[in-house]
């Protein structure tokens, strides 16, 4: 299936599947399972399987128990994957169902609830593997729904055809809601209020899940930290509120210098950092940051009335050990920026970690 804009709220039924009017949507979803930015809210939020959270697991509990069906999920959705954040009646952390049969699938894709009553005679999910295996019979489902991006699901199954009722469709929508707004807390906690990028919090877990995913994989993971130069005199020439312009100027300029895949937090004042995975050589990382220092010479027009010369420096720390401390690489990558500080401009300092 190709991905699809959520759009105007609709209600229509086709082939024995429903979409029910999904109250309140947003005006813009970031929808489709493979769409790049959806994957990168989806990774950005290092939910895993069975994740223990007290929260989900009240969630899917009253699901069970309120629409009496054998199997709820808190479902995370990616390209032919289906992880159960949490979930009664599964028994795995995850299952894999190719996209175009799954029902989670096409609630990411469209961005907007399902419902199957008799997904035995259904065109396209009656090829679903757990259909065929007659696990599943019957499907509701809403969107999980953070900061704007479809992550998944929140779904119910039953194992015989059953049409659900109003109040059980009901109970599934705002658990659904309930479980967004979860996530929204979960994000807030690890986001910088004012640029809205991740925090330190958030950056330490993510590059210790990203340096455990190098074992096997013969790719390089590149920190780089990045210090804007002379900002301490912008404070105190202009004031905190253009300094604070100036720190969320540059935060929308260096994401928008950065490859789709690669992540950008900010550990504090004016000290960031970006982590790229899947690198082959650490000239991969240098290039990444030259083409970084250009977020600079772009954003030099602040619509403050203020003159301010801003130029950044940049050092790398580049590793492909599945054992090494994230202390290091930012002690690393922090020790190559203040190498750069000494060149004039905007500078980049590489330290390949072994």
């Amino acid at each position: 299936m190709s991905p699809r804009s959520g759009g105007a709220s609709m209600s229509c039924r086709l082939s024995g599947s429903e979409y029910i009017d999904s109250a309140q949507l947003p005006t813009r979803l970031v929808t489709g399972v493979e769409n790049v930015e959806r994957l990168n809210g989806v990774d950005n939020l290092q939910l895993s399987g069975h994740l223990g959270d007290k929260d989900f697991d009240a969630i899917v509990a009253s699901l069970g128990i309120g629409c009496h069906v054998p199997i709820a999920v808190v479902n995370i959705v990616t390209p032919g994957k289906q992880t159960y954040a949490a979930e009664i009646g599964v028994g795995e952390s995850s299952t894999s169902v190719p996209d175009e049969e799954s029902f989670c699938a096409e609630v990411v894709n469209t961005g907007r609830s399902l419902v199957v009553a008799d997904a035995a005679t259904h065109r396209v999910y009656r090829a679903n593997p757990l259909v065929r295996d007659h696990v599943v019979a019957a499907y509701a489902g809403e969107p999980l729904v953070d900061n704007g991006i479809v992550i998944g699901s929140v779904a119910i199954f039953d194992s015989q055809p059953r049409e659900f009722t109003s109040d059980e469709l009901s109970l599934l929508r705002h658990l659904a809601q309930l479980a967004s707004a979860v996530l929204g807390l979960r994000r807030a906690a690890m986001t910088d209020s004012l640029t809205g990028l991740p925090n330190r919090a958030w950056c330490v877990e993510y590059i210790q899940r990203a340096v455990a995913q190098l074992l096997g994989t013969g790719q390089l993971l590149a920190v780089l930290f990045v210090d804007l130069d002379g900002f301490k005199e912008i404070n105190d020439h202009f004031g905190h509120a253009v300094g604070d312009h100036v720190l969320k100027v540059m935060a929308a300029a260096m994401r928008s210098h950065i490859r789709p895949t690669a992540s950008l937090a900010r550990l504090g004042g004016d000290e960031f950092v970006i982590i790229c995975q899947d690198l082959g050589e650490p000239s991969d990382a240098v290039r990444i940051g030259e083409r970084l220092l250009r977020a600079a010479d772009d954003s030099m027009s602040f619509e403050t009335g203020a003159a301010a010369n801003i130029s950044l420096s940049v050092g790398i720390a580049v590793t492909g050990d599945p054992h090494e401390s994230v202390d290091n690489l930012l002690r690393r990558a922090d020790g190559a920026m203040y190498r750069a500080k000494l060149r004039p401009g905007s500078a980049v300092e590489l330290a390949v970690v072994t």
